[in-house]
């Protein structure tokens, strides 16, 4: 395989590497899952089984279409092991189960599960009966997450993140242990427990040389977006071998949010001793004049590995543009006047986007967008599987999949007329006794006839039961819940016909899997971003504009780019201004947004808008004025207003009159 022919000299030079480790610093845009396939490809070629090889990546998409190229020239990539993080830890524990006395078949909770199971422990501990506010289910997930991820102590979440609930430390420590306990009895893992068990097996020398010998190279892809845990891991995992090849940006390091830590990529050589650094600085997807501006950015980092972006095709073109508004209608008016003239000059829709930090800044974009017709998506909102009528049914196949699944039994009975949480408990107390769905039946078949719930349950029952005779075939098995589920559904949303799309996508996706717990997990792992809806209108001919938040548009390219509400204290977000590292990260956020432009930038701001019915004056975003900024921008220049409408004539109508006139306006014309 003649390497040359596909890549450029630094993006080879990292693909040659085979012994110990190294650090690929990938700019945006300059070919890095081009470097991760090759990589695969030319370890194949010089002899390593690819059974041997691990790629840790943040999507499974990513992996599957990496390794995918990567089969098309050598089939025997096919074989590489690749996947998250936390689809590898399932894998691992599933194997370890039996040596930790868990269940093979463990459940994976998703973050929706994990709330009600923490709300669950918590109100059993009588904390919510307290004189003092104790927090509810969403928070108490994220504080616990936060300290895991992070490795962090409770208090000291508490105290960067929830100082009104720092009177709380003790219980939310106590919880924690309960919560614990009750999982390791239920055989629950959440989210975060697929890698802390990890963490604790590779803690063990014996499981460390047994994975270690294992995959003997590994490889992450995004390396910048992981957390402390996960930076952990790679180093336990690679400590055996040192052939560790991790890939990323730390300019593009934008998730602190969710627990990333900016310093992995940043402690890399120091964590492997004699580690290789290999800098990608040619650029294929913008115009020199964008990556002029994103080198401006980049002068601004604290803490960063210095790179200089440059177009690997001398692609020129427009510089970016800053345009003032003298309020957010006007720039709505400007962005939707633009987007008419890139298309009628040919330019498809899907080669258009507006993004922003927050995605309030978009709405009245919308609504001028909606009134000319313009279709487009909105990004960042609901999951899929995070909508309520989706979460219903995987409910019910949890049961199918753990027949003693409380909080599933839970989730199902509360739905039904008449049972309120204390007939909830009580019903799973009997049910949980029994061995068998079969059994269970005869729970919901004793029951009163006075019991409201009687009929609906005994009919779930039996679907289950039905269901169950079906698990070959998945599709078939979610048809019977499916139709079962159908009269709650009809029952509680008006917009019930819609939603019903949405559960017949989802049969269409079960339909696809072999068993129920591959179906559970990867839910759990990586469900669908999007509504269904939402998604088939993405793939009409005339294309559509995408809105996107600056974090949900990371990895994306448009030809034309719009990054509006470039105000101080929206964009770096107030939030953000109170620690130098949030500031930091906000920086790298803007680099993230400008480096997403291939041919046209504009970047707006708006002279005032409201808060809390108040005007208040704007002040452009401090990273405007930042030095190597100001000289890649056009000169910005103020918007002439439109001229004032006329005034309009006086009719003087009154109620009276006004339905006068509409009572002759109803009657019929004509015989």
């Amino acid at each position: 395989m003649e390497l040359a022919s596909f890549l450029n000299a630094q993006q080879q030079q990292a693909v040659e590497h085979l012994k110990g480790p190294l650090l690929v610093i990938a700019g945006a845009g300059s070919g890095k899952t081009r470097v991760i396939e090759y990589r695969v490809l030319n370890l194949i070629a010089n002899g390593v089984p690819p059974g041997q090889v691990l790629l840790l990546t943040f999507t499974r998409r990513a992996a599957k279409e990496m390794l995918s190229r990567a089969a098309k020239r050598d089939p025997k990539a096919a074989e590489v092991e690749g996947g998250t993080f936390h689809a590898f830890g399932v894998k691992v524990l599933r194997q370890f189960a039996g040596h930790l006395g868990i269940k093979e078949n463990f459940t994976v909770l998703d973050q929706a599960d994990a709330e009600e199971a923490l709300h669950r422990c918590a109100t059993d501990l009588k904390f919510y009966e307290g004189p003092n506010r104790f927090p509810q289910k969403a928070s108490l997930q994220k504080i616990l997450s936060m300290a895991t991820n992070k490795r962090l102590a409770i208090g000291q979440v508490l105290e960067a993140e929830y100082p009104n609930f720092i009177d709380c430390r003790p219980q939310l420590e106590q919880l924690r242990e309960v919560y614990s306990q009750f999982k390791l009895e239920k055989s629950y893992f959440d989210y975060d427990d697929l890698l802390l068990y990890l963490r604790l097996l590779l803690g063990q020398e014996a499981v460390r040389v047994h994975l270690g010998n294992q995959y003997r190279y590994l490889m992450v892809d995004e390396y910048q977006d992981t957390n402390l845990l996960q930076g952990e891991i790679v180093g336990l995992l690679g400590a055996e071998h040192q052939n560790v090849m991790v890939v990323g940006d730390d300019a593009q390091s934008i998730y602190g949010f969710r627990g990333a830590y900016h310093q992995n990529i940043l402690d890399f050589p120091g964590k492997f001793k004699n580690t290789r650094i290999i800098k990608l600085e040619a650029n294929y997807r913008s115009t020199q004049e964008i990556l002029d501006l994103s080198n401006g950015v980049l002068g601004g980092m604290e803490k960063a590995y210095e790179k200089h972006l440059k177009s690997a095709e001398g692609r020129q073109g427009d510089k970016p543009k800053l345009l003032f508004f003298k309020e957010p209608a006007e720039e709505a008016v400007f962005v939707a006047d633009a987007i008419q003239e890139f298309y009628h000059q040919g330019e498809s829709l899907y080669e258009m986007a507006v993004l922003f930090r927050s995605s309030y800044l978009s709405f009245h974009l919308q609504t001028e967008l909606a009134k000319r017709r313009i279709p487009f998506d909105v990004f960042g909102g609901k999951k899929f599987s995070d909508t309520a009528h989706v979460k219903d049914l995987l409910a019910f196949l949890k049961i199918l999949a753990n027949p003693k699944d409380e909080l599933a039994w839970n989730r199902c009975l509360m739905l039904l007329p008449g049972v309120g949480p204390k007939t909830a408990q009580k019903l799973i107390g009997q049910l949980v006794g029994r061995s068998s769905l079969v059994e269970m039946k005869a729970v919901f078949d004793t029951l009163g006839e006075n019991a409201k719930y009687k009929t609906q349950s005994v009919k779930w029952i039996k679907a289950l039961v039905e269901a169950q005779s079906q698990a070959r075939d998945l599709g078939e098995a979610y048809l019977f819940l499916l139709n079962a589920y159908l009269p709650v559904l009809e029952d509680q949303y008006d917009n019930w016909q819609q939603r019903k799309k949405d559960l017949e996508m989802l049969a269409q996706i079960a339909a696809r899997y072999q068993s129920i717990e591959e179906l559970l997990t990867d839910f759990a792992l990586e469900p669908p971003e999007r509504e269904v809806s939402e998604v088939m209108g993405i793939y009409k001919e005339e294309g559509r504009v995408t809105l996107s938040t600056i974090h949900s548009a990371k990895g994306l390219e448009w030809g034309n780019v719009f990054l509006i509400g470039m105000i101080e204290g929206l964009f770096p977000s107030a939030y953000a201004l109170k620690s130098d590292e949030g500031l930091e990260e906000e920086l790298r956020l803007f680099y993230v947004a400008v480096t997403r432009a291939k041919s046209r930038l504009f970047l707006t701001l708006t002279h005032y808008g409201f808060s809390g019915g108040i005007t208040q004056f704007n002040k452009p975003s401090r990273f405007l004025d930042q030095p190597g900024i100001q000289s890649h921008l056009e000169s910005p220049a103020e918007r002439t207003s439109p001229a004032p409408k006329p005034e309009l004539p006086k009719i003087g109508l009154n109620k009276e009159e006004l339905l006068a006139k509409l009572a002759e306006l109803y009657q019929a014309k004509g015989g």
